[in-house]
């Protein structure tokens, strides 16, 4: 099977917001339980502005930052959630 590829805010080292870039990274394997959603836009909140700085020991680096998003259900997986198109 082909792997596919999406954009992401990949957090990898502490930086400024200028040093951030945006990466080519799998999509990832659709889980039990989990959706997958295609991102129409997203927001980086005030804790991932923490982890932006360093100021967030606890999270390990690297890691996809933006999770406060909207988009559409491009694989429900087991859930209610419906494909919308």
């Amino acid at each position: 099977m082909e792997r596919k590829f999406m954009k992401a805010m990949v957090l990898e080292k502490p930086c400024s917001a200028e040093e951030m870039k945006i990466k080519n990274v799998p999509i990832p394997e659709v889980k039990k339980d989990w959706i997958l959603v295609k991102i129409k836009a997203f927001g980086i909140n005030r804790a991932e502005i923490f982890t932006r700085q360093g100021d967030s020991p606890l999270v390990k680096l690297p890691r996809v930052i933006g999770i406060e998003c909207v988009g559409i259900v491009e694989d429900p997986s087991n859930s209610d959630f419906k494909f919308f198109r």
